[in-house]
């Protein structure tokens, strides 16, 4: 599945439901944003409120905080993990905002976290080096997953791939649905999405799925830096298994050999 956004009007849009895609099991949406404006959400789903650029007020469970973020790519993530049904309102304080939201069902309850660079899995590993004479080199941020949130129905992160890398190779498959959602910088860049036997051309703002069991893997084009967020819907009390096709493992052995070697 491909989705073209291009631009996003003011107020939610919403890209993927779980109800209408089934496939997918979750909720994607874009919250764009202008001065003075504020939201509120308080959705019988669990939430995640992450903050792709600009300065917001996030205010729920009793708690209020104004956080800041100006680029996607060179600054960690900032996301509010909420259970179902907690109160959130959002105000934009910078003169333009925008926040992906994720959603899915989830009757376990846990305590609402503001999450910055400190409290996230991984906050920033570089991955690839040494690898694929440097073909797949990025940047990873891995927001959590069970090990850091038991009660969790999502795995989430997001990755910032370097101009003409790939990313997620070799390719790969698990059972568990997943969705990638684009920036470049510049704005106009693009790149390429694996999907099955399919590939598709991605740009700004548009958002791949890849329902359960399907191969995937990422490339960018020359001159342009691709950020994704990725967003796993695990499945209920069930570990998540990934597996990379096996015909492509070899090129991630730190003993391969490569053209012109071969």
């Amino acid at each position: 599945m491909k989705l073209t956004a291009s631009e996003f009007k003011n107020g939610y849009n919403a890209m993927v439901t779980q109800e209408a895609n089934t496939d997918m099991n979750m909720d994607f949406g874009v919250q764009s944003m202008s001065k003075g404006e504020s939201v509120s959400y308080n959705e019988p789903k669990e939430s995640i409120y992450v903050l792709m650029f600009g300065k917001i007020t996030f205010a729920w469970d009793g708690k209020q905080e104004t956080v800041e973020r100006t680029s996607c790519f060179k600054e960690d993530p900032i996301l509010l993990h909420v259970p179902q049904n907690t109160a959130v309102s959002i105000t934009c304080v910078s003169d333009k905002a925008e926040v992906a939201i994720q959603r899915t069902t989830n009757a376990k309850g846990f305590v609402p976290q503001l999450m910055k660079s400190q409290d996230l899995l991984f906050a920033s590993e570089k991955r690839g080096a040494g690898l694929m004479n440097e073909a797949s080199t990025r940047i990873v941020r891995t927001f959590f997953d069970r090990s850091n949130c038991p009660e969790t129905n999502f795995f989430i992160g997001e990755v910032v791939s370097y101009p003409g890398k790939w990313s997620s190779f070799p390719p790969h498959f698990h059972t568990e649905p997943e969705i990638y959602y684009y920036k470049f910088l510049p704005e106009n860049g693009y790149g390429f999405a694996e999907i099955g036997d399919d590939v598709h051309k991605v740009r700004n703002n548009d958002l791949t799925g890849m329902a359960g069991g399907v191969t995937h893997s990422q490339a960018t084009a020359p001159g342009y830096a691709e950020y994704y967020i990725w967003v796993i819907r695990l499945q209920d009390n069930v570990e998540m298994k990934t597996h990379v096709v096996p015909e492509h493992a070899w090129v991630a052995d730190k003993a391969a050999k490569y053209f012109p070697e071969i």
